[in-house]
């Protein structure tokens, strides 16, 4: 009995379901309808008429299939199923949770009133109340489904949400602590101003630095800092900017200048407008400030080194024109020929002091590059100091003389011997730079001192005059390279390089130079502190003691230039034999008849270089006839030197060479000779 009454059901629910597909065009108008006429569920645009038609057959099927079967226990996992994946399209679409429920509870409805009508035209209403509580459960666990399922995608939603909001929280942070590294390293003080409420917020402890104001103080609102840190006239104009450039995100460059113990520190500031809507709205200014003091002290100090540079370029003008219109006037004077003795021998003193003067200031500028540069090398040997002393004291005696100075100097030859490790030709030049520094800043007839003291470990070097002196203050600048200080008749003399230039040399050397003077007009006192080291060895004293004399010698003079090589083979010719030549390839050919002892080479040749006149000539002597080769060339360089020297130069010297150097460098090949 029970057996005909279960498949009765099924049979009944067959009917009802098959009806129910029959009316599933009707049953979807209705929903339809009822969706759009339903005040709680928003009107459905066509995306979402076209979710509610894709979204009901696969539903409306399960329905069918647990009504056929009479219950849910075949259907209710595609049922769950069908239901979750309604509830995501729904959600996806933007639906809310109760639209989502009144959807299906609508679509609940409209089955049950199509069921209701086909058991009213049914000749029986047998498993009705079954039917209708199939499709109440159907739509009850389907609507439980698809909340849970909405209510996942809820849950998920904030949980990202918060995810985001944290990420961004912490991306936020991480941009502030960037922002707040790089504002210290850049060494910005940060702030914010409230020109309404006059409220301060100093976001860094920068901005306490920069403006000296003490931590526990608190920041200063824009009044206060106004009043106690700026000038008046410089906050009026401040203000002023900050009115012209208010409006949103427009920005404002400034420079000023604020109050700090003892003195007015110069800052930079950019502020910019902002409307801040979510910490209590209203305008506030928010800006940065920059401690600019040494960008302004590396101007002040470009400017100064531009100024001084203008100053030496005019100078140097001046330098270099004084010596030449006396040589111009004394080459005139000799083309009116037979000219007295005496007056020949007055130009020729003319022409060699002013040439002189000429080399010296090439020899200084050419120092200064080279110093600059890092190319300057020393020559080291170990010298008595008292040769330095008695170079500089020739080199100068006749300044000094020409102005009427009294030259005072110790007796050397009672001087203890005093043994220095270094470049005698530059300490040379350090102790005649200050002489000549004493002479041009002193007075006609004033009086010059030069003093030497022996201690444990240095030697002093004194140069004291009684001249224009110094004013205390600017004594360390005088070391500056290109600074002057004018003389007694306001003249400025020198480049205002030989005191940087003595400074360095003597640094070199492991020594120190300073400077003394009681103010202007009484006078200044300069000393030089070098080492000492240890004599020579007995050996080296009597090999020079025993020396021998130098000899004549067979002398090649090679110079395109034909006043330059006939004016120095009229130098060599008085103690040696000469021969010329103005091209490499004559001086090649002479070479084979003459068989020179030395040869005086220019290196620029037109054809042959000097170079290669050099690498033949060696290759044409046997080793132990070789002659000895010089090298004498406009070029100075450290790396003209290592060129010459590979090439197999013996000296290396730079144009104009003095002849008395030359002479003396002959007399030496020549004893080496004998």
């Amino acid at each position: 009995m029970e057996i005909s009454q279960t498949n009765e059901s099924r049979r009944i629910g067959g009917d009802v379901a098959a009806y129910l597909g029959r009316r599933s065009s009707l049953l979807t108008r209705r929903w339809l309808r009822a969706v759009r006429q339903h005040m709680g569920i928003r009107p459905p645009t066509r995306e979402g008429v076209m979710g509610l038609v894709n979204q009901l057959p696969g539903l409306f099927a399960e329905l069918r299939a647990s009504i056929a079967h009479g219950g849910l226990e075949h259907t209710e996992r595609r049922a769950v199923q069908e239901a979750q994946e309604h509830a995501f399209e729904r959600w996806r679409q933007g639906f809310a949770l109760d639209e989502l429920y009144l959807e299906l509870d609508l679509l609940e409805r409209c089955i049950q009133a199509c069921v209701r009508e086909y058991f009213a035209g049914a000749a029986t209403r047998d498993g009705q109340a079954g039917i209708h509580e199939v499709i109440e459960s159907f739509f009850s666990s389907a609507i439980r489904s698809a909340m849970r399922q909405y209510q996942l995608q809820a849950d998920r939603r904030v949980s990202e949400a918060l995810a985001e909001r944290d990420a961004a929280e912490l991306a936020r942070r991480i941009s502030e602590e960037r922002l707040r590294f790089a504002a210290d390293a850049a060494g910005l003080g940060i702030f914010e101003w409230d020109p309404a409420t006059g409220d301060a917020i100093w976001e860094n402890a920068r901005m306490y630095e920069i403006t000296g104001q003490p931590s526990e103080s608190g920041p200063l609102n824009a009044s206060e800092f106004s009043a106690l840190m700026m000038d008046r006239e410089e906050a009026a104009q401040l203000c002023g900017q900050l009115q012209a450039h208010s409006a949103p995100g427009e920005r404002l460059h400034a420079i000023f200048r604020i109050r700090r113990p003892g003195t007015l520190m110069p800052v930079v500031v950019e502020v910019s407008a902002q409307y801040m809507a979510g910490r209590g709205g209203g305008q506030r200014l928010v800006g940065s400030m920059t401690d600019i003091t040494r960008r302004v002290e590396g101007e002040d100090a470009l400017k100064e080194a531009d100024r001084r540079k203008d100053i030496f370029l005019a100078t140097l003008a001046h330098e270099l024109r004084n010596p030449l219109a006396p040589v111009i006037n004394a080459a005139h004077l000799l083309k009116k020929g037979d000219l007295p003795p005496a007056q020949l021998r007055w130009i020729q003193g003319v022409v060699e002091r002013h040439a002189r003067h000429l080399a010296n200031l090439v020899d200084d500028l050419l120092d200064v590059s080279r110093i600059s540069a890092g190319k300057i090398r020393l020559r080291k040997e170990i010298f008595e100091i008292r040769s330095a002393i008695e170079r500089a004291i020739e080199i100068n005696a006749p300044a000094a003389a020409a102005r009427g100075h009294r030259l005072e100097a110790p007796r050397l030859d009672r001087m203890p011997a005093a043994f220095v490790h270094g470049d005698c030709t530059r300490v040379t030049q350090i102790v005649s730079n200050l002489i000549d520094n004493a002479i041009k800043y002193t007075p006609d007839g004033g009086h010059i001192q030069l003093r030497v003291a022996r201690r444990e470990r240095t030697v002093a070097l004194e140069v004291e005059d009684n001249g224009i002196g110094m004013d205390p203050a600017s004594i360390q600048t005088m070391f500056r390279l290109f600074e002057q200080e004018g003389r007694a008749d306001g003249q400025k003399v020198g480049l205002g390089i030989g005191l940087s230039v003595t400074r360095s040399l003597a640094a070199m050397h492991g020594g120190s130079v300073r400077a003394t003077s009681e103010g202007r007009g009484k006078g200044s006192c300069f000393v030089v502190e070098l080492p000492l080291c240890d004599g020579p060895t007995a050996e080296a004293e009597r090999a020079d003691a025993f020396a021998p004399r130098s000899v004549s010698l067979r002398v090649l003079i090679v110079d395109d230039n034909y006043d330059a090589a006939e004016s120095l083979a009229a130098v060599v010719g008085d103690e040696h034999e000469v021969r010329t030549a103005a091209t490499g390839e004559d001086a090649l050919a002479l070479a084979r008849v003459f068989e020179p002892d030395v040869a005086i080479l220019d290196l620029a040749l037109p054809g042959v270089s000097g170079y290669d006149v050099a690498k033949s000539l060696l290759g044409e002597r046997r080793r132990e006839n070789r002659m000895f080769l010089i090298a004498l060339t406009g070029h100075g360089q450290p790396e003209d030197l290592e060129r010459t020297r590979d090439a197999g130069f013996d000296r290396h010297l730079v144009k104009p060479v003095r002849p008395e150097e030359l002479m003396k460098l002959l007399e030496n090949i020549g004893g080496r000779r004998t």
